[in-house]
């Protein structure tokens, strides 16, 4: 009923919605230290600080928790739909033609790490709620555009929301995936493996440093080593002999945490040019579970964790980063596994296979699938918008990855990509289209009032 309102009037705020995002993927949102009144960093308190100005200066009710979320609302009701996107970014790394922090527009792209994950398309939602605010759109419910600040490093954010009294949705999605909608999500282990070196073996290893972050397939990877190494050559890999030192560099390819089969690991790649050197030591240990346990098998095989489903897919297993410096070793693991998989098991692998290389595990955490009913009222509205949208039937989808939307009860994610498109995200130039961003953001606004006048939830 109010799809062309809502349609026409995000054309009208489109230079004021792009001018924001703008100037939210300026602020360079990547964790850092706790700083006081910031626990994630100056970067992501920033962003927040701008995302709750904005509200304030849209003229709505504001509210913040402890510089960790933050939220926007609309409306009355006993019950809320939730519409929840984060601020935080993965960092930029390397290979950018354009300014990562830049927000540039060329030839009507947006350039920007966080233009898709997730500035833009929860800026958007506050816009959205704008114009339904505008057009008077009569609700049955209230509608609060939820800020995250550390979806990217786990999610703790809404962790701290949920455990400190937050208030719930009743429903909601997050646009934070992809169109039409995932209503499945694989389960998760993540784990940090490592400790004290207390052996520095026969080839003294200076420092192995690879990777950003645990949902990142490691896309570069160096090693310096004192005296001079056998290092077997290979495309992507380049030496360097000084001051009686080596330096062993490897260039692999970044892909999403979710999907290592189309990355390549730096780090495995590095230890097979030099794997005729015996260092010994925890270096070495190190290296063997990495190489024999890990290696290019992206499905767990070698920890004992693989597993199949035809509806959710395979068991995927992300070396997301590599930590030696001579005094501690630090390897992350990002495992993402299919509904028939028991976490347990998992666990139970991933800590004899560590131990038994000298790896303790440091930290291991686990966050349970997502599913939501295809024939739940969320799905079909939600699914029925799309369809209204682009005239386009629309198919649920399960997924590897994880969103957002594990964080709450009965919600889903929900856009911003558009089935076919390259996948960018956590990607050198991440960039989006204006056009396929504000036709999100259309979606994203009829969306919200569709499930806040839904009689039956």
């Amino acid at each position: 009923m109010y799809s062309t309102a809502l349609n026409e009037k995000m054309n009208q705020l489109q230079p004021q919605i792009i001018a924001a995002v703008q100037e939210a993927v300026r602020i360079p949102s990547v964790r850092e230290n706790a700083q006081p009144g910031a626990p994630y960093g100056a970067g992501p308190k920033a962003a927040l600080d701008h995302a709750l100005q904005l509200a304030e200066s849209l003229g709505f009710k504001t509210g913040c928790m402890d510089g960790r979320v933050g939220w926007a609302e609309y409306g009355s009701g006993k019950e809320m739909v939730g519409v929840l996107g984060h601020l935080d970014v993965v960092p930029a790394g390397e290979g950018w033609t354009t300014e990562p922090f830049g927000a540039e527009i060329i030839d009507g792209v947006l350039y920007g790490r966080g233009v898709l994950d997730d500035k833009g398309p929860i800026i958007g939602a506050l816009f959205a709620l704008k114009a339904i605010r505008d057009l008077q759109i009569p609700l049955r419910r209230r509608i609060r555009v939820l800020f995250g600040t550390d979806e990217e490093s786990g999610s703790s954010c809404m962790q701290y929301y949920n455990d400190h009294g937050g208030e719930q949705p009743a429903l909601g999605f997050t646009p934070d995936a992809d169109f039409p909608l995932i209503y499945c999500e694989k389960g998760t282990t993540n784990a940090i493996l490592g400790g004290s070196v207390t052996d520095k073996g026969d080839i003294t290893v200076l420092e192995m440093r690879g990777g950003t972050a645990a949902n990142i397939v490691t896309p570069s990877c160096t090693l310096k080593a004192a005296g001079k190494l056998q290092v077997t050559e290979a495309p992507g890999i380049s030496v360097r002999y000084e001051n009686g030192c080596t330096t062993v560099t490897a260039t692999g390819k970044g892909a999403h945490g979710s999907t290592p089969e189309l990355g390549e690991n730096a780090a495995v790649k590095l230890l097979r040019a030099v794997e005729k050197n015996r260092f010994g030591g925890d270096f070495q240990k190190m290296a063997d579970f990495i190489l024999q346990k890990l290696g290019t098998d992206t499905c767990g095989r070698g920890l004992g964790i693989f597993d199949h489903d035809s509806e959710t897919g395979d068991t995927t297993v992300n070396l997301g980063i590599v930590r030696y410096d001579g005094k501690k070793t630090e390897l992350t693991l990002d495992i993402r596994h299919p509904k028939t998989t028991d976490p347990s098991h998992v666990k139970k692998q991933i800590q004899q296979a560590a131990e038994a290389y000298g790896l303790p595990v440091q930290k291991l955490w686990q966050v349970p699938i997502l599913y939501v009913p295809k024939t739940s009222p969320l799905v079909k509205t939600l699914l029925s918008v799309y369809t209204k949208q682009t005239g386009e039937h629309a198919e649920p989808l399960a997924i590897g990855g994880g969103t957002y939307a594990k964080c709450f009860k009965n919600m889903v994610a929900f856009g911003p990509v558009f089935p076919g498109e390259k996948d960018v995200i956590h990607q050198p130039d991440e960039h989006v289209e204006i056009k396929k961003l504000m036709r999100a953001c259309q979606i994203i606004a009829e969306a919200m009032a569709a499930l806040a006048q839904l009689e039956n939830i």
